[in-house]
């Protein structure tokens, strides 16, 4: 997370840290890993446009990850959600 320091204030680094790092699976996580993945996007984009390819790079596989993690929150909630209903899928 140093290079994000290098981009971004360092609270906004640490939140993305958290958010990265996250493994739980409620509604807020799902939301904040699509909306910093957002963010890692625009981030990638703004380094691109500078140059930095490097840096581009590192950003769009961050935000890339984040959006597989929002599948799998996603998938768990579901998963969750089955089972409080008590569906059964034979």
């Amino acid at each position: 997370m140093q290079a994000a320091s290098a981009e971004m204030d360092e609270e906004l680094a640490q939140s993305l840290s958290d958010v990265f790092t996250c493994t739980a699976a409620t509604e807020t996580d799902l939301f904040n890993y699509i909306a910093y993945s957002q963010g890692c996007h625009a981030l990638a984009e703004a380094c691109r446009e500078r140059g930095d390819h490097e840096g581009a790079g590192l950003y769009r596989a961050m935000g890339q990850d984040l959006l597989t993690k929002a599948i799998d929150a996603l998938a768990d909630l579901m998963a969750i959600g089955i089972h409080q209903l008590g569906v059964v899928k034979h």
